[in-house]
């Protein structure tokens, strides 16, 4: 089951991202643009941005990515405190949803696009089981939205 579920999130990841640049590219073609400010176009290439790189942190490379945090960070505890890499990973991965969070309100840009991109892969290297609680709830969200996506289109019924 996990197989399976670790494929409609790359799957769902993929698909976010590749209509995500269609998006862009025809926000950028003078006969199209019009329609795609209708569709308030660039909010929806940041959920679809986002939504693609919750689907691809996951993965079980989502899981492998928070064990060589969460090894990094027993190495740094040893010399440097014990509750330093939680609290730096944990207020990078704050910020940065918070940064995201404004630019989406105030109007995306292409640093909204890349704040998308990074926020879910921040939130999945905090160390320890917060990372790992991250890392399971964003492939839940992935999981769902790639079911909700198959169910719209009649392949999961």
């Amino acid at each position: 089951m996990a197989v399976i579920d670790a494929g409609i999130s790359a799957a769902t990841g993929g698909t976010c991202l590749g209509t995500a640049g269609v998006l862009y590219v025809a926000d950028r073609l003078p006969w199209i643009n019009r329609f795609t400010t209708k569709i308030k176009s660039p909010q929806v290439q940041v959920l679809l941005v986002l939504t693609a790189s919750i689907g691809l942190v996951s993965t079980p490379a989502g899981r492998l990515l928070n064990q060589a945090t969460t090894a990094v960070s027993g190495f740094v505890e040893s010399f440097a405190g014990h509750w330093t890499g939680f609290g730096i990973m944990f207020a990078v991965a704050l910020a940065a949803l918070l940064w995201l969070i404004s630019d989406f309100m105030t109007g995306p840009s292409t640093r909204t696009l890349i704040l998308a991109a990074f926020t879910p892969p921040l939130a999945v290297m905090i160390p320890g089981t917060l990372g790992r609680l991250a890392a399971t709830s964003l492939g839940f969200i992935a999981t769902q939205v790639g079911s909700l996506v198959m169910w719209l289109m009649g392949a999961g019924s």
